[in-house]
């Protein structure tokens, strides 16, 4: 794969299946908490299924983990490969599964990032998503606080969301 070429219309989004897991296990080294092949199995199966992953060249190349409970989806992981950050991938992927969960019935989606994220911080917030709350110390290596965030994604919350300036 040439990462200098590829765009992020060249991306294909879809549940992950069991041959991504070592693909997975390295897109999530570099975390301060890394998931290991176990975890990543165990999500496969779900129904509704709750990792999704963006292929290029049929290889996984970033992931999201979401987990959804009635009209609520939590999003508990999301990485893109080190090589191909800051391309867009990151918004594509949050994107595609909001919009699978919105049309599924999900009314809100909820996350936590370490508020020292602030790549991260900035994705969510051009999405939509608002802090609610802080849990102060939550991690550690190093400590830092846990931001809760929020997205409304009934019709209404929509409309309210800000608007990217095209």
């Amino acid at each position: 794969m040439n990462a200098a070429s590829e765009t992020a219309n060249e991306f294909i989004f879809g549940p992950a299946l069991a041959s991504d897991a070592e693909a997975l296990v390295s897109i999530d080294a570099g975390s301060p908490q890394p998931w290991t092949a176990r975890a990543f199995m165990g999500e496969l199966g779900t129904e509704p299924p709750s990792l999704f992953v963006l292929r290029s060249q049929g290889r996984a190349v970033a992931f999201v983990v979401a987990r959804r409970q009635g009209p609520e989806m939590d999003i508990v992981n999301l990485a893109v490969a080190p090589a191909l950050r800051r391309r867009g991938l990151g918004l594509k992927l949050l994107l595609s599964v909001i919009d699978r969960a919105a049309s599924s019935g999900v009314e809100t989606a909820f996350l936590e990032v370490r508020e020292g994220n602030l790549e991260a911080r900035a994705l969510y917030q051009a999405v939509g998503f608002r802090e609610f709350q802080r849990r102060s110390g939550f991690y550690r290596d190093p400590v830092e606080d846990a931001l809760l965030l929020r997205l409304g994604m009934s019709p209404i919350d929509r409309l309210k969301a800000p608007r990217n300036a095209c």
